[in-house]
């Protein structure tokens, strides 16, 4: 639509124009025509003008007396049309940039926007929180050596979603825990506390920059350190929002004010009832002071039961409602197109409401509370009047930034709530505010509605043509290896005595040249693994392509090794063997900084061994690649002075056992230099022919998962030998199970014992 808006409106420019240079006469238009043939109309009309050249009539509007009505009507309609949807395309975009806060309805960071996205808008945003402060929340009887630390980390998810454009359902979860060690235990948890709404909303249309609304919510709380809903302690809020953005000015101004008036049905003191309940009964019965269980029956006189400040916070426990009062104003500057910045500034104040019947021990004296007890909201002063403790009221200022970057519909954000008040004056029907809570999250806004883009206009132009030059060609040219049909990609094709760019063949070893002029050109063709060539192609007289054939000489496909062989402590070890196997065999002695090297080796897989007289012999493989150096790094292991291993009879002994990880086949690192000695000792005496790995075990256990786990335990071993070196043909692995104990089962040393693995020698070289 803006495409045939916009070609309506230049053709109206163009009849301006003519109008005030005089070539515009008060010819009839022939009415009745329709928008697609208003550039023939405007041809007709300038004919009859220079013909008649008149140059009054038609500003005098006879223009407008002999179009048809109909097409001026069509013409507004349209023009209205796209306007509004415009508008309707601005209105969304402005609420796209909202996102959700904290606990899920769109807004700022805590404060509610009175309004939400636009109409099947999706939103989701996962913010974390955290502090760490000290000698917060001190307790009077806190352990001596205890820290007065206060440690919190958190996390919430949050959810919000637009049926209509009037009306949202927003939803969150969060979890936290709080580490204190004060209490014990020291850590309190909090599983996925829930807060449900719906949120409605009105815009006026005669002041577009405000907003009102309003939203019912639900709190859903878990039990303590579990997951599992306390009905008791479901908690309601009502709130009313009031809302100014100035961006819905005709001059905008990026900025937001939001006002939110809330009640909150507080029932969070459900969740610690029975635990103070069960602390009132735990008392010394002779030491125990009343305490009526339906407190309108008369004041408690006792506190030892109540939970400390501490828990208070950690579980976020509160025994009356509140009126929450929260201001909130944010600037939404877009600093580059499509990234905009919007700092955020927000303050909320908490008013204690109905203590719900709760009676508070007051225990000051003369309005001053002991140190360290925790004071009631409701005070009495030295003259016995009553007063309220303000200085308790939770109240924060939260100062942030929301980031949008390129990717639409991406947030990220980080901000801090600094505590006012309550911080420091701790009342038994409040949870307290801490000093300061970090937050830092992402979110994405999904918008299922396309996007209406802007069309731009093919502008046509002819151009005049050159003249044509002399006949040219093209060089369409195969690189190949001499001798073969085997295509040499990447080759490099200049041609020779021309500032023409270099050419590179692509896969296929083709390339096809520049338009060139008739006659021969040179070619000089370059490759990494080839000597370098030149080739040559001749254009016709008359121009046209030709097909050449380049071949290139290969560069012998060898490689070379470059190693060295370090002890475990790092020193060089010189004069070890190394034997070579592989596409080709050699013996190297290294030099006495321990380093070995050998050229022209094919390319292939490569086993060295390694072997010098006060070390275990080692196996290594690595990979020599054509025109490349491999540089194995290898470090020995150092004989033991005292052999674990040695051959004896018809087995080879060890004196310790191979260690795997519980009910498993996995093998602890703390056994790798016993199975090097192992490995070493069979390699010494290539005379031993098979050997049988067995694995046993204890009977704790089922018979067959004994029988299953020493198979793999045996197999395993054997694994590890082969990986290392030893030739898979000479060694065998079988699991017993717990069928042939060394020694009854009946102390946790003798199943020690029976738990192991064992190496029998069941052939040699002479056939035994």
């Amino acid at each position: 639509m803006a495409s045939a808006q916009d070609d309506e409106f230049e053709d109206f420019d163009d009849l301006e124009d003519e109008a005030e240079a005089g070539n515009t006469g008060g010819g009839s238009t022939g009415g009745g025509s329709t928008r697609a043939s208003s550039d023939d109309e405007f041809d007709d009309l300038e004919d009859d003008a220079d013909d008649d050249g008149d140059d009054g009539d038609l500003a005098g509007g006879d223009f407008d007396d002999d179009e048809d009505p109909a097409d001026a009507d069509d013409d507004d309609d349209d023009d209205e049309d796209a306007s509004e949807v415009e508008a309707a395309q601005a209105f969304r975009e402005r609420r796209h940039v909202l996102h959700n806060t904290i606990n899920g309805s769109v807004g700022g960071f805590h404060i509610v926007d009175p309004g939400s996205g636009a109409s099947a808008a999706f939103r989701a945003q996962l913010g974390i929180e955290f502090f760490f402060v000290d000698g917060w929340l001190t307790l009077p009887d806190a352990a001596p050596d205890a820290s007065t630390s206060h440690s919190h980390v958190g996390g919430t998810l949050s959810l919000s979603w637009n049926p209509f454009d009037f009306l949202e359902f927003y939803a969150s979860i969060a979890s936290y825990a709080n580490s204190n060690e004060q209490e014990d235990p020291a850590l309190f948890q909090v599983l996925g506390d829930t807060l449900l709404g719906i949120k409605a909303w009105y815009r006026f249309e005669d002041a577009p920059i405000l907003a009102i609304g309003g939203d019912l919510s639900v709190g859903l709380l878990n039990t303590v350190g579990d997951i599992g809903l306390v009905g008791d302690s479901t908690s309601v809020g009502l709130r009313a929002n009031v809302g100014l953005d100035l961006r819905e000015l005709r001059d905008p101004v990026p900025f937001i004010a939001r006002l939110n008036l809330q009640y909150w049905f507080d029932n969070s003191s459900a969740l610690v009832q029975a635990v103070e309940r069960a602390r009132y009964n735990a008392l010394p019965p002779s030491d125990r002071r009343p305490c009526p269980e339906d407190m309108a029956d008369g004041n408690c006189e006792e506190d030892r039961h109540l939970v400390t400040r501490v828990e208070r916070y950690s579980l976020q426990i509160d025994r009356v409602d509140h009126f929450r009062i929260g201001l909130g104003v944010e600037a939404p500057i877009t600093v580059m197109q499509d990234f905009t910045i919007s700092p955020i500034a927000e303050w909320n104040l908490d008013i204690p409401v109905n203590r719900q019947g709760y009676s508070c021990l007051d225990t000051s004296v003369g309005g001053v509370v002991p140190t360290g007890d925790d004071a009631c909201l409701r005070g009495r002063n030295a003259t016995g009047g009553e007063f309220d403790r303000a200085d308790a009221f939770e109240q924060t200022l939260t100062l942030g930034v929301r980031v949008l970057p390129p990717l639409r519909g991406l947030n990220l954000f980080v901000a801090v709530d600094i505590g006012l008040t309550g911080t420091n004056t701790f009342v038994r029907e409040l949870s307290g505010e801490e000093p300061y809570n970090v937050r830092m999250g992402f979110g994405f806004a999904f918008d299922t509605v396309p996007q209406i883009e802007e069309v731009e206009r093919e502008v046509i132009r002819e151009v005049a043509r050159e003249p044509e030059g002399p006949p040219t060609g093209r060089i369409i040219g195969l690189v190949v290896e001499q001798g073969t049909d085997t295509p040499v990609p990447g080759a490099i094709i200049t041609f020779t005595g021309t500032d023409l760019t270099a050419q590179a063949s692509d896969s296929g070893g083709r390339f096809t040249s520049y338009q060139l002029e008739a006659g021969e050109h040179q070619m000089a063709i370059q490759h990494d693994e080839y000597h370098p060539g030149t080739c040559a192609g001749t254009i016709a007289v008359g121009g046209g392509d030709v097909e050449v054939r380049c071949e290139l000489t290969a560069l012998p496909r060898v490689g070379s090794i470059r190693g060295s062989v370090r002890s475990e402590t790092g020193d060089a070890v010189g004069g070890a063997t190394v034997n070579l196997s592989g596409p080709a065999n050699r013996s190297i002695i290294t030099t006495p900084d321990g380093f070995f090297s050998t050229r022209d080796l094919q390319p292939g897989t490569y086993t060295a061994r390694i072997e010098s007289e006060n070390y275990l012999i080692r196996v290594e493989s690595f990979e020599v690649r054509a025109r490349e150096e491999a540089t194995p790094q290898i470090t020995l292991i150092a004989r033991p002075r005292l052999s674990l291993v040695r051959v004896s009879g018809r087995q080879i002994v060890i004196r310790r056992q191979v260690n795997f990880a519980t009910d498993s086949s996995e093998i602890l690192a703390d056994s790798n230099a016993l199975l090097t000695e192992i490995a070493d000792v069979i390699m010494r005496h290539p005379e031993v022919a098979v050997i049988e790995i067995q694995g046993h075990t204890d009977n704790r256990g089922g018979r067959q998962h004994n029988q299953d786990l020493s198979q793999r335990r045996a197999e395993a071993v054997r694994d590890w030998l082969v990986s290392h070196g030893i030739e898979s043909s000479r060694l065998e692995a079988r699991g017993y199970g717990q069928d042939t104990p060394l020694v009854p089962n009946i102390t946790a040393a003798n199943r020690a014992r029976n738990r192991r693995v064992q190496f029998m020698i069941r052939e040699t070289n002479a056939g035994n």
